[in-house]
Order: C-alpha cells, then sequence, then structure tokens
C-alpha cells in the first residue's frame, strides 16, 4: 500500500467492495493512515443485521464481522496484502441499539509472520459496544 493517506483511503474502499459477503454488511472506510497501520470503518445499521425480529440491535455476528474485517484492512493498508484471522477475541459491553457502529483498528504490532490489532466498536453517540484483539498471520 502507499504511504498517502488518499491514495490508501479509495484503494481500501475498493477492495472492501470485493467480498460478497460485504454486500450484506455494507461496510464503508472512513479513514485511514498506512504509515500508523489504523482505519475507521463504518457500519450502517439496517434491519437484515438485527438480533431478533422488531429489535433494533445488531446481531454479535455482525459485531464480529465488523471486528475480524477492521483488524484485517489495519494490517492490509500497512503491509500492503492480504493477512488471514490466526485468533480473534471480543468483548461485548452493551447492545447496540439501532445507531450505525464505528470501528476504529489500530496495528499494535506487524512482525514477519504475525500481526495484532485491537479494535474498539462505538455507536454514532461514542458509546463503546464492544472491543476486539486480533492476531492475523502476515507471512
Amino acid at each position: 500500500m502507499t504511504a498517502d493517506p488518499s491514495t490508501a483511503l479509495a484503494r481500501l474502499r475498493e477492495e472492501m467492495e470485493r467480498p460478497p459477503f460485504h454486500n450484506v454488511l455494507h461496510p464503508q472506510a472512513m479513514d485511514v493512515d498506512p504509515v500508523a497501520g489504523t482505519v475507521t470503518i463504518a457500519l450502517p445499521y439496517h434491519d437484515g443485521l438485527a438480533r431478533a425480529p422488531n429489535e433494533n440491535s445488531f446481531h454479535g455476528g455482525v459485531i464480529a464481522a465488523l471486528i475480524d474485517l477492521a483488524g484485517h484492512a489495519a494490517i492490509a493498508v500497512k503491509i500492503g496484502r492480504m493477512a488471514p484471522t490466526i485468533d480473534l477475541r471480543i468483548d461485548y459491553l452493551r447492545p447496540s441499539g439501532g445507531a450505525d457502529l464505528i470501528a476504529k483498528a489500530r496495528l499494535l504490532k506487524a512482525g514477519r509472520t504475525v500481526a495484532r490489532v485491537d479494535i474498539d466498536v462505538t455507536d454514532t453517540q461514542g458509546r463503546l459496544i464492544a472491543v476486539g484483539r486480533g492476531s492475523f498471520s502476515t507471512a
């Protein structure tokens, strides 16, 4: 990836359109810093992502998917290639409500074979919904 944030953001947006699963989620790359290895990804709420009928709250699996894709993106913008997930840990802190979610991922370390990322998920009011930590293959 390039060190230029606007070019890196355009590339990330393009790459995020490729996986068919993203057609269900509709994640939106909002910000990227390829030098630091940070990304911000928004996830708009829609009823297809709800945890139960008539309940305006994201399903936990959707939050997990957001954490995973944000973690992967933070590494990919730093190393310039895919980084498959090795391990993912998630702590759910509160129900999301019907607000959109914002995932902020930051690369902690990118080694020769493994990278580690921390991810915070907040709602649009800034309330912390979930936190995650992932290990990803860089080999």
